[in-house]
């Protein structure tokens, strides 16, 4: 019986991390995003990274008007920006698009001002679905 216990100790803390872990997975993922262009004529398919995932979130008993409620979300922590120009653009029209990539995520409260703060479809669209 002593030994059972023990085992049972030992396992506790790795069971309670494991399945913190499934709950908590925001985590980088590697999307394709479609992008056309009409003045240029053109359809690509761009694969970048993007965060998604759960993030942990507790639900006050009481919701206290004094205090703000948020929910945090899988957010980009650090980011860069790359640029995609289209080819046989007419002379005049702005042929660069730019995106954000990726490069860290982290639960956080989202920021409405520079993040769409939706689900990212897991559908994958193509040009000819446009």
């Amino acid at each position: 019986m002593g030994m059972r216990f023990v085992v049972m100790a030992m396992l506790l803390p790795v069971l309670m991390r494991a399945g913190s872990e499934c709950r908590s997975s925001c985590r980088l993922n590697n999307i394709s995003i479609t992008v056309e262009s009409e003045e240029c004529g053109s359809c690509i398919t761009i694969d970048t990274a993007a965060c998604a995932g759960l993030c942990i979130t507790q639900e006050r008993v009481y919701r206290s008007p004094l205090l703000q409620y948020y929910q945090n979300t899988c957010n980009f922590r650090e980011w860069t920006y790359e640029t995609y120009e289209f080819k046989g653009c007419p002379v005049g029209v702005d042929s660069v698009f730019t995106y954000p990539v990726a490069l860290t995520c982290e639960c956080s409260k989202c920021n409405t001002d520079i993040t769409d703060c939706g689900v990212i479809s897991q559908q994958t669209t193509s040009c000819n679905a446009l």
